[in-house]
């Protein structure tokens, strides 16, 4: 799709002038002569871009937080070298669909997703701003998924009437780490501060696992052994302690 197909003005048909088109209106006064013009989304692709909240400084901060959580090995905020930070801007496709008396958003990746998670991504449009050219030195990634591909998959879910299509560039930021001689890339979404990544030093889950299977063998053999029932319980609370 050229430049010219994706709108971000519409012309007031009274006096010419340029209106910039905002997400989800349909009644727009026009800046210039107050006219009221209506816009006809189903017929249009406007082109939109969500504006980036996080600077580099933010986009580490954020990369260190998920680091530290929960999911990650131990220490790995600490442990790894943050190799690589680069801005780019991801295209997606957004249909704002009428359902049941109610409008909704669906989203599409409009290019093939360096991580898998970015098809997740939310898209908030009330934050949509016209798109302008991106600042220096960020990445556009080209939109090489068909808009018609993009309706084809979005047919596939029966989400009902189509009121609005548009193509959305979405800030990322592109990091690269190393730990334990291993390379990993985590994208941090420049404009929520969520962390996406498909590949990273997961936390070791046999240690756990380990613990479980001993307590059931030692749950299983105190209850075939012990008949008192109080007994048994004490036993039982004595056991649980070092485990938990």
């Amino acid at each position: 799709m050229s430049e010219a197909e994706r709108q971000t003005h519409i012309v007031c048909t009274q006096c010419g002038g340029e209106n910039p088109l905002p997400s989800g209106r349909r009644l727009l006064g026009c800046r210039f002569c107050d006219t009221t013009l209506f816009v006809d989304r189903s017929a249009v692709v406007s082109h939109y871009r969500l504006p980036p909240l996080l600077g580099s400084k933010e986009a580490k901060a954020a990369l260190h937080r998920w680091m530290a959580g929960n999911d990650t090995v131990k220490d790995l905020d600490r442990k790894s070298s943050l190799t690589g930070l680069e801005p780019l801007s991801f295209p997606m496709w957004l249909f704002r669909v009428r359902r049941e008396g109610r409008e909704e958003v669906y989203v599409e990746p409009a290019a093939p997703t360096p991580i898998p998670q970015v098809a997740d991504l939310e898209v908030p449009a009330g934050k949509l701003e016209p798109y302008h050219p991106e600042a220096e030195g960020v990445e556009m990634v080209e939109a090489t998924v068909p808009l018609e591909t993009a309706r084809e998959w979005l047919e596939q879910r029966s989400v009902g009437e189509v009121v609005e299509t548009a193509l959305v560039q979405v800030p990322l930021w592109s990091c690269r780490y190393s730990f334990d001689g291993r390379e990993y890339r985590a994208l941090v979404d420049a404009s929520t501060g969520a962390v996406l990544a498909a590949v990273y030093p997961e936390k070791a889950e046999s240690p756990y696992v380990l613990v479980a299977v001993l307590g059931i063998v030692l749950f299983t053999l105190e209850g075939l052994l012990i008949g008192n029932l109080l007994v048994k319980l004490a036993v039982f609370a004595a056991t649980a302690v070092p485990l938990y």
